[in-house]
């Protein structure tokens, strides 16, 4: 469900880094927070060319150059390879870590993460929490002790980790780490900083071409026949830089069959360790096969996309496991009168887990 406004703390106009930006970085700042899709965890899609409308004359490759003032003062994180970002203090400032039912929902906000980067820079997020502000006595619930508030955002934290387990915010392995300064206290203060990324990378998204210490190259894929001009469009449209089919081999092989990709002992392990035995992965694994060989479209890094769809199921699952179940008011027991919430859901494949 989309946000119907964003929170912004008057204590910003205090804040001697916010004041360091000059007016169009501070305004495209406000601009994110603002956005109706970002999530609990702060993360948004990277759409250069959709934010470019928002403004008579603003283009893509301004908001290419105030991004990466942004980023550069630690506002924000961005991938290009997974077209990503994250507003890196938006759960401390919007007070997400206060309420452990929000806190919830930032969880399943976070699974979306791709960018090994940005869940490294949401993780060291979460070790800057002041836990020690929460309130420890235990909740009452039926007249029975509970967990605590504070051990109820703890158990939220544990279990990202446990999701997001040792992101390497530095897949490339080119990177360099840099120290960053001590943390200032306000919105824009500095965790541990994320390795540097190297290599010049064109966006689908329309950002410009410029180099980025953000955007590590992926290994080049063996493609028979270079990928089509990407092309971004509004909605409505035919088609977008992101999901354009690329052409198969002459053979009919789709870009997840040329690329080779295959389910490892390591990404067995990874998905048993996070989300336990319940989750039949054998079974998500040839449906993402299947969906990706129907869209015949490439991803930079498959075994990045495969982690996601994993994640986005283990979420539906749980999803689906806590969802009350609907009767019909004849409520004769039969299965033509009992239904799941699912049943009024579009629960479609390649809805849910369409890019």
């Amino acid at each position: 469900m989309a946000r119907g406004h964003g929170r912004i703390l008057t204590s910003i106009w205090e804040d001697p880094d916010f004041l360091a930006l000059d007016e169009k970085e501070q305004r495209l700042y406000l601009f994110l927070i603002s956005q109706p899709n970002l999530n609990h965890a702060g993360l948004l899609d990277l759409t250069l060319r959709r934010w470019s409308r928002k403004a008579r004359g603003l283009t893509s490759a301004e908001l290419e150059k105030l991004l990466q003032r942004l980023e550069e003062t630690h506002f924000v994180v961005m991938d290009d390879d997974t077209e990503e970002l994250l507003i890196r203090s938006f759960v401390r400032n919007d007070g997400v870590w206060r309420m452990p039912k929000v806190m919830g929902a930032m969880v399943s906000g976070a699974l979306e993460i791709s960018s090994p980067r940005l869940q490294a820079a949401l993780l060291a997020e979460m070790d800057r929490i002041p836990l020690d502000e929460l309130n420890d006595e235990p909740t009452k619930y039926k007249g029975q002790d509970g967990p605590s508030i504070r051990q109820q955002v703890v158990i939220h934290i544990s279990t990202l980790r446990k999701a997001f387990g040792t992101p390497d915010p530095d897949p490339s392995r080119r990177g360099s780490a840099t120290p960053s300064k001590a943390p200032s206290g306000t919105p824009s203060d500095t965790p541990s900083q994320p390795p540097a990324e190297g290599g010049p990378k064109g966006s689908t998204r329309g950002r410009g071409r410029a180099p980025h210490a953000h955007s590590p190259a992926p290994a080049p894929a063996p493609t028979p026949a270079p990928a089509p001009n990407p092309v971004v469009v509004e909605v409505g449209e035919k088609t977008s830089g992101s999901s354009e089919p690329t052409p198969s081999s002459p053979d009919g092989d789709a870009p997840i069959d040329i690329d080779g990709f295959a389910l490892t002992d390591s990404m067995r392990r990874w998905a048993l360790d996070t989300f336990g035995p319940g989750l039949d992965i054998d079974y998500e694994t040839a449906q993402f096969v299947d969906h990706f060989r129907a869209q015949c479209v490439r991803r930079p890094n498959w075994p990045a996309e495969w982690q996601k769809w994993i994640r986005r199921s283990a979420k539906y699952a749980s999803e689906r496991a806590t969802r009350p179940q609907l009767r019909s008011v004849a409520g004769t027991g039969s299965r033509a009168d009992t239904h799941t919430a699912d049943d009024y859901t579009n629960s479609k494949v390649e809805d849910l887990f369409a890019s």
